[in-house]
């Protein structure tokens, strides 16, 4: 849902636009210079890039392995702090679970897979 009033989209600006190429397409796609028209082609880039252009598995696990937070960030195409990252250990959160989670929905949002890994873990917790 895009909602102007969050701010975290363009503090994400960074990590979204990471290449030379997506900072080109970024440009090219401005066409009014406001917060909102920023905010609309940051939102459609991020989800065309999470579905047709995301990092690709292998360097996400390996870039899992050394560095998490920086993997979670690139995954998710979001700053990932060590708290967010906290959350998804908490959660039950994987590299494994991560890559499960983006195959069934390229646009989920680490809150929404933090969540997502909480209520599978409650889950899990009853049946056992």
């Amino acid at each position: 849902m895009l909602n102007c009033k969050d701010k975290s989209l363009i503090k994400d600006m960074k990590i979204i636009l990471n290449t030379s190429v997506r900072c080109n397409q970024f440009l090219n796609k401005i066409v009014n210079v406001n917060y909102y028209s920023i905010f609309q082609v940051l939102y459609d880039l991020k989800n065309e890039y999470l579905l047709n252009d995301p990092i690709p598995i292998t360097a996400f696990e390996h870039m899992y392995s050394i560095n998490p937070i920086e993997a979670l960030s690139r995954f998710y195409l979001e700053n990932v702090d060590t708290l967010d990252y906290w959350e998804w250990l908490q959660a039950g959160g994987s590299a494994e679970l991560a890559i499960n989670f983006r195959n069934m929905n390229p646009n989920l949002t680490l809150i929404e897979a933090i969540e997502k890994a909480e209520r599978l873990q409650e889950i899990t917790n009853v049946l056992e």
